[in-house]
Order: C-alpha cells, then structure tokens, then sequence
C-alpha cells in the first residue's frame, strides 16, 4: 500500500529540514513511539504502539536512514518490524520532499509505501489507509507546533 500526504509547515526550509534530519524530533511528533535507540547515526531500534481498528500493536523493529540529500532537499528511510504477540510485520519505506513557499513556508510531502505481514496484513485495507493518514496528518501538525513554539 502506498500512502501520499503533502502539508505545509510554518518555518523556512532550512529550519525544517535541521528539525527533521534529528530522529528525536521525528520520535517525539510521531504519535505512539515509545522508545527510539541510536545505534549509529543512520541507524536505530525502537517501539511503535499503534491501535488499527480494534486491534492494539507493539511494533518493535529497526530504521535505517537511506538518504540526507540536502542539495535536493530529499531524505528517505526504511523500517522494519514486528509485532511478537500477534505474529505479522510490517516493512515500510518512507521518503519526504521539502518545498521552498517563501522565508516561513515549506510544503512537505511524505510518501509510505507499506507492506503488511501476517495477521497484521489480514486487516482490510480502508481501516489500514485510515489509520496511516491520521497518523501523518497529526504527525505534520505535531511538526508544525515544534517549530512555532
């Protein structure tokens, strides 16, 4: 599944992407991490708790951050995890644009294209798609108050 949400953020790119590019700051506006680990400096284990429909996960897995590309304003990640007492999974990549909208605008645009193993992949896709794209709305809002306060 494949998942598009494009916001716009009250701060100049250049604070953005700084905000961004530090995996505390994304932890901390992502609703449901519990626990963010730095292995290295591309690379960290954490926990996800995240209710889809009736159904509460533990997902515990890893990220690793694929690019910084700073010069395009692009930078990509992937994940992987798992839920031990339900048995699924989940693999994902994520990868964020920022766009110029003038001295204290930037328009980002996240796409997440998600699989699903398991029992976790036998839940019907509207609950899935419903469930992601609150989360990415209200992790761009978490976003925008961060940068304002």
């Amino acid at each position: 599944m494949t998942f598009t949400q494009t916001c716009t953020l009250p701060a100049g790119r250049d604070v953005v992407w700084d905000f961004l590019m530090q995996a505390e700051n994304v932890a901390r506006c992502l609703a449901g991490v519990e626990a963010l680990k730095e292995l290295d400096q591309d690379n960290y284990e954490g926990t996800l708790r995240v209710k889809v429909g009736p159904i509460a996960l533990a997902l515990q897995g890893t990220l690793h951050v694929e690019a910084r590309d700073r010069a395009q304003w692009h930078g990509a990640m992937r994940a992987e995890a798992r839920d031990r007492r339900l048995g699924g999974g989940l693999r994902a990549h994520l990868s964020m644009d920022l766009h110029d909208k003038g001295p204290t605008a930037t328009e980002m645009s996240v796409t997440l294209e998600a699989h699903l193993l398991g029992k976790i992949g036998e839940f019907g896709q509207p609950v899935i798609r419903k469930k992601a794209d609150a989360m990415l709305q209200e992790f761009a809002a978490q976003v925008g108050k961060q940068l304002v306060g």
